[in-house]
């Protein structure tokens, strides 16, 4: 029963992702709102964010500081070689996922020797780099003010649109099966005792440097496809900033589910915009939202809602 239990709950989990999905393909169809369309796309790539961050950090255990390093990495890669070399989009998009999971495993080769603080210090250490160099190399990287004239990744909006979906639907749609696959479980086991699990026979470090690649690579694509959605790089996606906004929206959503941290990303972004309308105390409003949820709604929104839809299912079954 446990196990027939499980599946029903995977499965109703899996139609609730294509509803998402089926929602998400009908915006363009019914909102003419340009201003709407372009903040939609951005929650898509950030949807990417938070889960390549959720399946490393919430997965394994081990909280990156440091994921603006592979944002920035990725949109830089691509503003780069487009910029300077002319390479098409959809040829930098892969060369700045591929220079990212390269800086995974830099990076992840010495931080995963290290436990809690140490490890997320690193990582911030880590990131604090590349965000210096810069300014010292202002002279290819546009300084402060990044570089401008980046080609688009299509020529509409419509197409463009599109395009961050199926972005959005390959990168999360590959995450969360493999969070719900045997190596998920291994990670989840990892998260939970690495001891155990390395007296089980399990390659600990080769299963977490794994998962720092695989994370690295699909932020790189995220922030590869950011730069040619606005036209422009800038030191900003290097900051410490956007990497607690990342773990932000993760815990809000709910951290480990990879669904949970989507939702949250969704959530933070939409409502982040929607206050722009009172400028000068958005940022006091975005932040006592977001303390009320971790205050009320510890686990997260997303795993909180789908606990409470499971009990009012039980008690209508029992009645």
């Amino acid at each position: 029963m446990p196990e027939q239990e499980n599946r029903s709950i995977f499965s109703g989990e899996r139609v609730g992702l294509l509803i998402a999905l089926a929602v998400l393909s009908a915006v363009p169809l019914f909102i003419e709102n340009r201003a709407i369309v372009e903040i939609i796309i951005l929650a898509n790539i950030y949807a990417v964010y938070v889960a390549s961050w959720d399946i490393l950090c919430g997965y394994t255990g081990q909280v990156n500081f440091g994921h603006a390093l592979f944002v920035g990495g990725g949109a830089y890669t691509a503003a780069l070689l487009n910029f300077y070399f002319k390479y098409p989009p959809w040829m930098t998009i892969l060369f700045g996922g591929g220079v990212a999971a390269l800086f995974g495993l830099i990076i992840g080769t010495p931080c995963l020797r290290l436990r809690g603080p140490y490890f997320a210090l690193a990582t911030f250490a880590a990131a604090a780099f590349p965000y210096g160099l810069t300014d010292v190399f202002w002279e290819v990287t546009g300084g402060l003010d990044g570089l401008y004239g980046i080609a688009p990744i299509w020529p509409t909006l419509m197409g463009k649109y599109y395009f961050s979906v199926l972005l959005t639907a390959v990168c999360c749609g590959l995450l969360y099966l493999g969070g719900r696959s045997k190596k998920g479980l291994i990670l989840k086991a990892i998260r939970e005792d690495e001891v155990a699990a390395m007296a089980s026979g399990v390659n600990t470090t080769a299963y977490k440097l794994t998962t720092f690649v695989i994370s690295g690579f699909l932020a790189g694509v995220a922030g590869a496809f950011y730069s040619h959605n606005q036209l422009h790089v800038g030191p900003e996606t290097l900051s410490i900033n956007l990497s607690v906004l990342v773990i932000i929206m993760s815990v809000v959503g709910g951290i480990g589910t990879i669904t949970g941290p989507i939702a949250g990303a969704y959530l933070l972004t939409i409502f982040n915009e929607m206050m722009r309308e009172w400028e000068e105390v958005r940022l006091l409003i975005y932040t006592a939202a977001v303390v009320l949820i971790l205050l009320f709604v510890p686990k997260g929104v997303l795993p909180t809602l789908s606990d409470g839809i499971k009990q009012w299912i039980k008690r209508g079954v029992k009645s």
